[in-house]
This record gives C-alpha cells, sequence and structure tokens, in this order.
C-alpha cells in the first residue's frame, strides 16, 4: 500500500446503511480537492475478494490519471487507478449546511446528525447511534428503508460522473485494460 495524492476527487459518506448498520465512506467528485487516499496492488484474486465485499453498494471503476491526477509520494504520476464509488452516491447534510457531508470521521457523530434531521429516521431507528446500529445492523430490511429515506428526505448526491466511467467487478464486468494493464512502481 501506497499513500497517493488524487486530485478532483474528495471523501464523503455513502448514501446508504451498510451491512453493520454503520454509514461508510465513498468518493465524490471535488475539482478543487487534493485529497491523500492509499493504493494498493492487488492480483486478480485480491481483487476478485475486495469486490466481493464492495458490491452491490459500490461499483469499481477506471480512474484517469490525466482527468484526475494521481501523485505518489516520490512525484510519479500514476496513468490510471480502480476506485470505488457508490451506487447511490454520497450524503449531503440534513440541513443544507454542508455539500456533501464529510466521510471517515466520527460515525457516533455522523449517525446523531441524521437522526436529528429526520423524524423518519428516529422511528426506524431509534434516538441514538447505539439503537440504530443495533436495528440496522440486526436487519437487512431496516438498512434499505434507512437507506431510501436518505433518498427521500432529499440527502443523497448522485456521482454520475464517477459512475459512468468504465467499470469491472461483479454486476459490470468490462474488458481492457483490467488490473494488469495498471503498472506496478519499481
Amino acid at each position: 500500500m501506497i499513500p497517493v495524492e488524487v486530485h478532483g476527487i474528495a471523501v464523503g459518506c455513502s448514501a446508504h446503511i451498510g451491512r453493520y448498520g454503520y454509514v461508510a465512506s465513498a468518493p465524490y467528485t471535488a475539482p478543487e480537492a487534493r485529497t491523500p487516499l492509499v493504493i494498493s496492488w492487488l492480483d486478480d484474486e485480491q481483487l476478485a475478494a475486495v469486490d466481493a465485499t464492495e458490491y452491490p453498494n459500490y461499483r469499481r471503476v477506471l480512474l484517469s490519471g490525466e482527468q484526475y491526477p494521481m501523485l505518489m509520494p516520490s512525484g510519479e504520476r500514476l496513468p490510471a487507478a480502480y476506485l470505488y464509488v457508490g451506487e447511490r452516491g454520497v450524503l449531503m447534510s440534513p440541513d443544507g449546511t454542508e455539500r456533501p457531508l464529510p466521510g471517515g470521521g466520527d460515525q457516533s457523530a455522523l449517525l446523531t446528525r441524521l437522526l436529528a434531521g429526520s423524524p423518519r429516521l428516529r422511528e426506524l431507528l431509534g434516538p441514538d447511534p447505539r439503537s440504530w446500529v443495533t436495528r440496522a445492523g440486526a436487519d437487512p430490511a431496516v438498512r434499505r428503508e434507512g437507506t431510501r429515506i436518505f433518498q427521500e428526505e432529499g440527502w443523497t448526491l448522485p456521482q454520475p460522473d464517477l459512475l459512468h466511467r468504465p467499470h469491472h467487478g461483479p454486476g459490470g464486468a468490462v474488458g481492457p485494460p483490467g488490473h494488469d494493464a495498471l503498472s506496478t512502481p519499481e
């Protein structure tokens, strides 16, 4: 794994409730962003294992290094890399102050904020983050309903620029270039 600075991509909150009841992170386009991410070089078996954990909530897309420059610590630019993009986009804040919500932070604070913004989520998931994770983690129907509420509340920001890129993996395998076409740094 190597750190890489990606231009034009930032990290927000995925607009779905994950299988263990949490709200995971997802990338989104942000023209002025310079985001530190990590890149891994995986073989076919490893890539298939990661695909299996991400599908159907994420799609693996091929990100162009020309459109989204990716710089390694050495200064070398990557020609392309795969990126897992949220199928439902990213979450905006319930009060409209942040578009989109930043990902990767305090999950309890995030869930508290989302609960405060929607009586429907409170009715479905309870009054606090602990009840949210317990209920959502135990029941796929609750996760689907909570995800639907995000959309109905108008909190989702789709990412068509990322989702309409060539995609790979379950439900969307396309031909070359595969991961073998992406060079491994020396």
